[in-house]
């Protein structure tokens, strides 16, 4: 006697309605639930990594990020009998911390650190990921000028106005007492000191991490600097195509099974985000390891 068929499981309730009628604690646990199951789909190539991330469009990179990807690591993968993947999504921040993001994760892995880029690594970001000995990008994807940041403001945007006010002040003496009043309201001398610092500091620690590539050597330099002096706005988009001419297509890699499961996070990622910002006034990030609990803060 043929057996009743089993009634179909109802589709899920849509995640506008849900983050609607839901806590943020059931929002949470939905979230991670359906993350684990888009790495479980990807199991077999993803096996071979600990996965952390720094999922953060809103927020700038400093020691609060470097700490999580250090803890995540430092418990996920302690004995380094993987190789460390990095999901990056990022506007940038210090590159203090950037730096030792970068030097943690190729300390970590067991023999490669893989960058993956769905979207923006900017600034801080872009430091990031040219610490990996790989950096997987698609048609949206973008890295961009090394241009720290001072106070949300980008430093060496700072130097470039700084400049253009002693040039008007030149051409108008009259005027320079004025742009004097308004230099010492808006910034410190420390600050500005900072600025001028900042961007050499930058090229350091590019050309450092550049220089652990074999396929690069005598040209760290020339890279480093184009990347922080070469593009005059810090939003620049350099996509998949530029950063390929920079850095070589052996290191800067698409169509890659690692870019397509990325690409199914940051869609659910970026979905949950737009429904959490238009009900309820908040954001979700991912610091760390890509299964801890993620973070729902207010927006700004």
């Amino acid at each position: 006697m043929p057996q009743p068929a089993t009634p179909a499981s109802p589709p899920p309730v849509p995640w506008w309605q849900f983050i609607r009628e839901s806590s943020d604690a059931d929002i949470k646990q939905r979230f991670v639930k359906e993350l684990k199951q888009i790495l479980d789909d990807h199991a077999s190539i993803l096996s071979s990594y600990v996965v952390v991330a720094i999922l953060s469009p809103a927020d700038s990179i400093d020691s609060f990020e470097s700490d999580r990807i250090f803890t995540a690591l430092a418990e996920g993968n302690k004995t380094k009998e993987k190789d460390v993947l990095l999901l990056l999504l990022s506007p940038g921040g210090s590159i203090e911390p950037a730096y030792q993001i970068s030097t943690l994760c190729k300390a970590y892995a067991k023999s490669r650190f893989v960058s993956v880029v769905p979207r923006r690594a900017k600034s801080a970001a872009t430091l990031i990921a040219i610490g990996a000995d790989e950096i997987h990008m698609g048609p949206l994807s973008q890295l961009g000028p090394i241009d720290p940041q001072l106070g949300g403001l980008p430093a060496l945007g700072v130097v470039q106005a700084i400049e253009r006010i002693a040039s008007l002040a030149e051409k108008f003496p009259g005027s320079s007492e004025m742009f004097a009043r308004y230099l010492k309201l808006a910034l410190t001398v420390e600050q500005i000191g900072y600025c001028e610092r900042i961007g050499e500091s930058a090229v350091q620690y590019a050309i450092r991490l550049l220089g652990t590539k074999a396929s690069l050597k005598g040209k760290e330099q020339k890279i480093a600097n184009d990347l922080v002096y070469e593009y005059k706005d810090h939003g620049f988009v350099i996509d998949l195509h530029e950063a390929q001419g920079h850095l070589g297509a052996s290191w800067v890699k698409t169509d890659t099974p690692e870019l397509q499961c990325a690409e199914k996070l940051y869609r659910l990622f970026e979905d949950v985000n737009l429904y959490l910002n238009l009900i309820h006034k908040k954001r979700l990030a991912i610091i760390g390891s890509i299964t801890s609990d993620p973070i729902i803060m207010q927006s700004r």
